[in-house]
């Protein structure tokens, strides 16, 4: 029953407002270090669907939700290249470009940000790194399908640790890759300090190394749950390290395989893909957690498939398809940690990346020097 409106006690829920707010510690309210975790392909009727399937997700389990739209600069229905450079940069663009205005005006992402004020950055990809979503928060480049240049562009980004998969991109034929020259820009990267693991095996190695470079395949992971938990290990593996910074970190992790899942119009797979990026999120969400100062955000960068769920037999749903695409849908955003609630409502893609800037003291601006 809606209560009707009194001064009194409209007055003195202000008041309990203010006195709660100024309760704070302003300084609490920043988060040492952001983890962020984008599902491609991931709106509300996967998330829906991984529920009916799994039981509660840790996503679901966050205390703040919102809703993003997801627009490109020059089309209703976004890519994951014009998206990713939302989300990381907190501009629009045309979709197939990354971290770049539609004119190629460079974008300071926020990963490039948390470097400039001394965090330790990551990035990780159930997919190669140099695909568009990972890209997007390292490298400005028009054409995200150019993933060789990618590759290249990934030596000088500065980017701490490349985590995930693609390693056919940064090595020569001669050495294993497909590389269309002669360099081995792993070979450089690790003349630049970094430590490269190839083994999942081998991730204790990272211990104590600043700089890493961990691919375990040479394009993409294999599909969950053939990958077992690679994903997972490598998860924590980064932590491990990303935590040793005093200054804090940034890191993002895609589901990248949702997306796929969904451009086959295959709900095993979109399950099975929802079911590891959920595991992993669990994982995080134990980190923030335990330290007290991270916050988590969750989101994607658009729905795939269309999917929707209609009436099947016995009371169960079927999955149905409008696509083999992307469609325009809003797509959810959970939050955890130190502002979180900043994360909450309805907006435009763009606003999520703001928001962490904004928390980190900036505005996002264009890029002076990437």
């Amino acid at each position: 029953m809606l209560l009707p409106f009194s001064p009194t006690r409209w007055f003195s829920a202000v008041l309990l407002s203010l006195f709660l707010f100024s309760c704070g510690n302003e300084e609490e309210q920043i988060p040492h270090n952001i983890i962020y975790l984008i599902g491609d392909g991931m709106s509300y009727a996967q998330v829906t669907a991984a529920e009916y399937e799994f039981g509660s997700l840790n996503m679901t389990s966050t205390p703040y939700s919102g809703s993003i739209f997801t627009h490109s600069a020059d089309a209703r229905v976004t890519d994951s290249a014009a998206s990713g450079t939302a989300l990381s940069s907190g501009y629009k663009t045309n979709n197939g470009m990354l971290a770049m205005l539609p004119d190629g005006t460079p974008l300071q992402t926020i990963a490039h940000y948390a470097s400039e004020i001394g965090k330790s950055t990551a990035l990780m990809a159930t997919c190669r790194i140099t695909h568009a979503t990972p890209a997007s928060f390292a490298v400005h480049h028009e054409a995200r399908g150019d993933e060789f240049i990618i590759a290249e562009k990934f030596v000088d980004s500065g980017i701490d640790m490349l985590l995930g998969a693609g390693w056919r991109y940064f090595l020569p034929e001669a050495e294993g890759g497909e590389r269309p020259d002669d360099r081995n820009l792993i070979a450089e990267m690790e003349e630049m300090g970094y430590l490269y693991i190839d083994d999942e095996n081998e991730l204790h190695q990272m211990e104590g190394q600043d700089q890493v470079i961990a691919f375990l395949e040479a394009n993409n992971l294999q599909r969950y749950p053939q990958r077992g938990d690679q994903v997972n290990r490598l998860t924590q593996a980064a932590l491990d390290q990303l935590s040793r910074n005093p200054e804090g970190f940034f890191m993002m992790i895609e589901g990248a395989m949702i997306d796929w899942g969904g451009h086959a119009n295959d709900p095993e797979y979109m399950l099975n893909e929802m079911k590891d990026f959920d595991n992993v999120i669990g994982d995080v969400l134990e980190f923030a957690e335990a330290d007290g100062n991270t916050l988590v955000v969750i989101t994607a960068d658009h729905e795939t498939g269309g999917l929707t769920l209609t009436s099947g037999s016995e009371g169960s749903f079927e999955y149905s398809w409008s696509t083999g695409g992307h469609s325009g849908v809003q797509v959810p955003v959970y939050s955890y940690g130190p502002s979180a609630d900043l994360f909450s409502g309805t907006y435009d893609n763009t606003e999520v990346a703001r928001k962490m800037f904004g928390l980190w003291g900036k505005s996002p601006h264009r890029a002076d020097n990437r």
